[in-house]
């Protein structure tokens, strides 16, 4: 496998994500390895929070926003939750986390930024998900398993 010098841990928030991101800090400090926490928002989300739909299911309603609107807070929520528990559950790290946030298919993403980025290893979360569940929502984890250049850890 060679050395193990960057670590890219994509998050999502779950429950998964961030115990992927604590195994990832143990193995960073261990092998003294830069990390690299990554958000991925598909833009098929715009469409629920669009005319205000999402915020009106939430008791707020505030009618039509714009596209840059609706990005720059779904960006600001993960700034605020997100981001800040998975950089959390990585630990005490001999240097701070990259972040980064993208915009797009999250297994593509992933793989794309791993790749033009010289991941070494990415450490990320499973749903758990299986049969049908699996079949008819994908899983992530999978398609970066499949398409990663680099080693991929699916911790559970």
């Amino acid at each position: 496998m060679g050395n193990v010098t960057k670590i890219l841990v994509p998050t999502d928030g779950s429950e998964g994500s961030v115990k992927a991101a604590a195994f990832a800090g143990e193995l960073a400090n261990a092998l003294g390895a830069e990390v690299t926490v990554l958000y991925t928002q598909s833009d098929e989300f715009l469409l629920e929070h669009s005319w205000g739909a999402a915020n009106f299911i939430q008791g707020v309603p505030e009618g039509m926003s714009t596209v840059e609107q609706i990005r720059d807070s779904l960006e600001k929520e993960a700034h605020e939750t997100v981001i800040p528990n998975t950089t959390k559950a990585l630990g005490s790290l001999a240097s701070e986390p990259t972040v980064v946030f993208l915009w797009g298919h999250a297994a593509e993403q992933i793989n794309k930024y791993a790749d033009e980025n010289g991941i070494d290893l990415i450490v990320m979360g499973s749903h758990g998900r299986s049969g049908l569940k699996r079949a008819f929502l994908g899983s992530v984890s999978q398609a970066v398993a499949n398409g990663a250049k680099c080693p991929v850890t699916v911790v559970k």
